[in-house]
């Protein structure tokens, strides 16, 4: 192949914007999930990956990423470092900390998966959801500074008794932002993201 379709941007963006996945545009020219990605950066190319995949954890953290940038009490102070790079080392900035999204739809034991020998960020945002009630919209939210969490993975519970009880972001709501707030826009974020779109 000559003129490899990958080295085009404009190709580039419409087959990244049809197939909706660097790994599924990898195969369709027949080369890596590695060599699209560089030619994307190069090129300046957002590679923000189709929401609400199934069988796709990222598909996931990116829905919880942008549910989390857009929420009341964050929006004013979070930069979203996903919106061009969906590979960046770290998710966000809130007030200009480094932070991690991070997500569960298990049902059994919370538990989020962190595995750092050194802590890189100041925060991991946890998001709880329960997918009988909506998968879209997380149940519980936890703000939890890095100084106090494990290095290998973070378990949370629901019950008003656990570790990590007092960074629940519902002790917030009322206080830093209205529950009529965070009603609203869970109603915009779910008419925007409820179409499910396959890998």
């Amino acid at each position: 192949m000559k003129n490899k379709p990958y080295k085009n941007k404009e190709q580039l963006r419409q087959d990244y914007e049809m197939l909706g996945s660097t790994r599924q545009v990898g195969r369709f020219y027949g080369v890596t999930n590695v060599t699209v990605v560089n030619w994307m950066r190069r090129f300046q190319l957002p590679r923000i990956p189709k929401m609400y995949l199934y069988d796709n954890n990222s598909g996931w953290g990116r829905l919880a990423e942008l549910y989390i940038q857009g929420h009341p009490y964050f929006k004013k102070q979070f930069k979203d470092l996903g919106e061009i790079d969906d590979k960046s080392k770290f998710d966000g900035l809130w007030h200009w900390d480094r932070v991690n999204i991070k997500c569960t739809h298990y049902k059994g034991k919370l538990t989020f998966r962190v595995k750092k020998k050194k802590h890189d960020v100041a925060y991991y945002i946890c998001c709880v959801y329960v997918d009988e009630i909506n998968p879209l919209i997380p149940n519980e939210i936890f703000v939890i500074p890095s100084k106090i969490a494990p290095r290998s993975g973070i378990g949370v519970t629901l019950e008003p008794k656990g570790k990590y009880h007092k960074y629940k972001l519902a002790h917030k709501r009322g206080v830093e932002f209205t529950i009529e707030e965070e009603v609203m826009y869970n109603e915009q974020f779910k008419m925007t993201y409820k179409c499910p779109s396959n890998k």
